[in-house]
């Protein structure tokens, strides 16, 4: 049963919010629409969407300003956003994705394509939600003990953090298992390299994580920069693997569930142009 029931379209052409409403209801979905940046906000403030389909050029606010305050906010980091839009620069996209969104759509679209594209978000998001629970003893349980490692570390820094008050996320890098060690070695050197401040925890096999004390917007940002050093890294050492994996969240079990959901889906981010 897929976890997303209720999707807001933000879109201001009234032939394309026909066809995208009739995608949505055709797929067993609600579909609310909104055709302004700032009512899409409130609207996703109001009514707590499971996903979102958005235009970039709307008016009152444009797509990626709309983005850009859904990533910085706790509740809405991690929303489903897929863009749908006649924008087709490869700029315009690059910038769309470093901003988090989930996925792109051209106009015009197809529809069995976009009721694909809802489909895989839908499956995305319920996997994230059962490895999330997975992960989180109940309550009154005592958490197991785990192999030595820095997790016990991590969830000091964590609780440092949550103490202070301070914005924080955790990125969690992990790497698939073929590709020689000392390729992993070269990628980790770039990222200590390029975030000399932050200390790396290492995890469970090949999965690494650190906190950044910024809000979920510069966590992506950053992890896009590293994902980047990470590939010139990897071409420098002349191999093509092994493949890299990034999860982001709030906490350790989300940024753990992303990583996760991101390496059983074999999605790694694009190589950049």
């Amino acid at each position: 049963m897929p976890q997303i029931t209720r999707i807001l379209i933000v879109e201001d052409d009234r032939f394309n919010v026909r066809l995208l409403s009739e995608v949505c209801r055709s797929s067993g979905y609600t579909a609310d629409v909104v055709m302004d940046g700032l009512e899409a906000l409130a609207a996703i403030e109001r009514d707590r969407p499971d996903l979102v389909l958005l235009d970039l050029m709307i008016p009152g606010l444009d797509g990626y300003g709309v983005l850009e305050r859904l990533r910085a906010h706790p509740d809405t980091a991690d929303l489903p956003v897929i863009l749908v839009t006649a924008v087709q620069d490869r700029e315009a996209r690059a910038r769309a994705i470093d901003l988090g969104a989930d996925d792109w759509v051209a106009k015009p679209f197809k529809l069995v394509e976009l009721q694909q594209r809802i489909r895989a978000a839908a499956q995305m998001r319920a996997f994230k939600r059962q490895l999330t629970r997975d992960l989180t003893p109940p309550a009154g349980r005592v958490r197991p003990q785990l192999p030595p490692d820095d997790t016990a570390a991590l969830d000091q820094a964590l609780e440092i953090c949550r103490g202070a008050g301070t914005l924080h996320q955790v990125v969690s890098v992990d790497f698939s298992n073929d590709g020689a060690p000392e390729v992993v070695e070269a990628v980790m050197a770039a990222v200590r390299a390029h975030l000399p401040e932050v200390r790396l925890f290492k995890r469970f096999g090949r999965r690494q994580s650190f906190v950044w004390e910024k809000d979920a917007l510069s966590a992506r940002r950053a992890a896009a920069e590293l994902h980047t050093l990470c590939h010139a890294a990897r071409a420098a050492s002349g191999a093509d693997r092994p493949r890299i994996y990034w999860g982001i969240g709030a906490d350790r079990a989300a940024a753990d569930a992303a990583c996760t959901a991101a390496r059983e889906a074999d999605l790694e981010p694009d190589a950049p142009r």
